[in-house]
Order: C-alpha cells, then structure tokens, then sequence
C-alpha cells in the first residue's frame, strides 16, 4: 500500500471534511487524514504517534476519529451491503469489529459501534481505529481489496 499521492489525499480531507457532519468531530479530520494518508507498513511510527495522540487525549476524540472513518467507509461495501474483507485479516476479531463498524454506519447507527468499541481496552481502541485507516488508504490509493486479497 502507497502513501497517498497529493491528488488523492486532498479527495480524502474532502470526504472527511463530508463525513464529519458533528462540529466537534471536524477537529480530528488532521489526524484522520494523516493516518490514512500513510502506507499502513512503511508509515507505522506514524500512525501509532498519532493514535497515542488520539489515547491520551479527550475519548470523545477517538470516538470522533471512528465516526467519521465508519462514515467514511459506509459507502465503500458490496452490492450486498457487506464490508469487503482485506485478505488474511478477515477473520481476526479486530477487523470483524471494524466491519460492524462500517456496517452500523451504513445503517445509521454509530452510537451502536461506539458502544461495541468502548467495551475493549483503550489499545484495541487504537487497533480498530488502525484498521479503518488502513481501509481508507486502500479506498484512497485506488486499490480493491479483493485484489489485494487475491494477492495474498
């Protein structure tokens, strides 16, 4: 996975800045977009900076930065309505959460996701939150997961 061009992590700050539709949320769209504007392998210092960030901060900011990437990626399913899974991963507990994630934001329902996550530790928090991005950095890169998985 590539870090995201110019072109394409300007599209991502438009999305957020469309999926941020609570004023308090617009004030992690940065570090959002950061986080998924990085190659998920090679920008890893990066990402756990910034949700170290997001952990020591105000927990109405990390559920925020969920919301908004849940939004974000509610479009982003099959013609059936499911979360496309990413290769290996799809059966890890983890990324299972950050589908329901997806699939509550496509029905309407983040106070529902929010309630699922807040019943893990705060560091699984921070891996959901992982996750999301990455599933951004795909969607943003112009990458299909199911090649990815082919791939794999």
């Amino acid at each position: 996975m590539p870090d995201l061009t110019e072109q394409q992590a300007r599209d991502l700050a438009r999305a957020a800045e469309a999926a941020a539709v609570v004023p308090s949320q617009r004030s992690v769209i940065p570090t959002l977009c950061r986080m998924a504007s990085v190659d998920p392998a090679t920008g890893r210092k990066t990402v756990t900076a910034l949700l170290l960030g997001l952990l020591r901060g105000d927990e109405g900011e990390l559920r925020a930065a969920i919301e908004v990437a849940g939004r974000m990626l509610a479009g982003d399913t099959r013609p059936n309505g499911r979360v496309v899974s990413v290769g290996n991963a799809a059966h890890d507990p983890l990324m299972m959460l950050a589908h329901d994630i997806v699939q509550l934001s496509l029905r309407g329902e983040p106070e529902r996701a929010w309630a699922e996550v807040s019943l893990l530790p705060p560091g699984r928090r921070a891996a959901v939150l992982s996750v999301l991005a990455a599933y951004l950095n795909y969607r943003y890169a112009g990458l299909d997961p199911l090649a990815l998985a082919a791939a794999e």
